[in-house]
């Protein structure tokens, strides 16, 4: 009996598969017929299934939040001992600060836009921000996004301005490199990695090292994180934390300092030039800026 009913089933399964090759409107309608009388079958047939595959992905989550929930007070128990360090060492720096009289540093305020255009001419890699005087930009402003420091502002209209990149050829920015907090200089040089120049004979650079802004000569406030050391042997070159050539949203920080001030000055009068506006005293802002940066320079190579 067995042999009998093996032998239909294969003979059944041998028909049903030379009319599936047939080309034929009836074969195909009764396929049809037979499918929609199946569907709900194989449905229902299915579903026990489909709850014990769920049931063992939320047993499998279910015992996992044991874990997580371990973690996350393990994590939790961490944090406040490092919220009670940090209120020690706040309430210690207030009390140094007032034997001390030390002068608190000023409070950054800033203003949001967005980059309308890349500007082209001597200043190589720089942007427009739709941010100007009427929203209290200065130039000399530093220029930052979500991932850090990018450059600073070179030229403020009412209500654009244009920000000079720290890989712009022109660009100098005083830095601290590594937890040694060596003084150098970044210098642009209109390629994806600026390099760092001005390094002490003494200083060891390794790869990976973080850079920031020294705030060294008040044109920048210290601190802005540029990027770090991208290869350990010179020239030495910076990988920015920032992508400078898909900037989308920046922030512009109002960073108040003698040197920003003295920098901005009264607003250009003149013939513009292909350059940018001239100053008061009829020479580029680009020779100003410059001047600037060499100076910067003998300020980092003094100290």
């Amino acid at each position: 009996m067995g042999g009998w009913l093996l032998f239909a089933l294969y003979f059944a399964s041998l028909v049903l598969l030379v009319f599936s090759r047939l080309e034929n409107d009836q074969i195909r309608e009764v396929r049809g017929i037979f499918t929609d009388l199946l569907s709900p079958i194989l449905h229902a047939a299915s579903q026990p299934a489909i709850y014990a595959r769920r049931s063992k992905e939320q047993l499998v989550d279910y015992l996992d939040l044991f874990d997580e929930l371990d973690r996350l007070k393990e994590e939790n128990q961490k944090l406040k001992i490092w919220q009670w360090r940090a209120q020690r060492l706040e309430r210690r720096l207030e009390h140094m600060n007032s034997l001390l009289n030390a002068v608190e540093e000023t409070a950054l305020r800033y203003a949001s836009g967005h980059v309308i255009a890349d500007a082209r001419g001597p200043f190589a890699k720089s942007v427009l921000v739709n941010l100007g005087r009427e929203q209290g930009v200065r130039n000399g402003y530093a220029v930052v996004d979500g991932d850090g420091f990018i450059g600073r502002i070179v030229h403020s209209g009412d209500t654009a301005s244009r920000a000079i990149l720290i890989n712009d050829l022109n660009s100098r920015i005083p830095v601290v490199v590594g937890p040694a907090a060596i003084r150098a200089v970044l210098v642009g040089d209109n390629t994806n990695e600026p390099r760092l120049e001005f390094l002490p004979d003494s200083a060891t650079v390794y790869e990976g090292d973080a850079v920031s802004t020294s705030g060294h000569g008040g044109m920048l406030p210290r601190g802005l994180q540029i990027g770090v050391v991208s290869r350990s042997a010179e020239p030495y070159r910076v990988q920015t934390n920032a992508r400078l050539g898909e900037l989308e949203y920046v922030s512009v920080l109002f960073y108040e300092s003698p040197v920003v001030a003295a920098q901005d000055g009264p607003r250009p009068s003149g013939d513009t030039v292909a350059s940018g506006e001239r100053d008061g005293e009829g020479r580029p802002q680009a020779a100003n800026l410059r001047n600037k940066h060499v100076k910067v320079k003998e300020d980092v190579q003094a100290r």
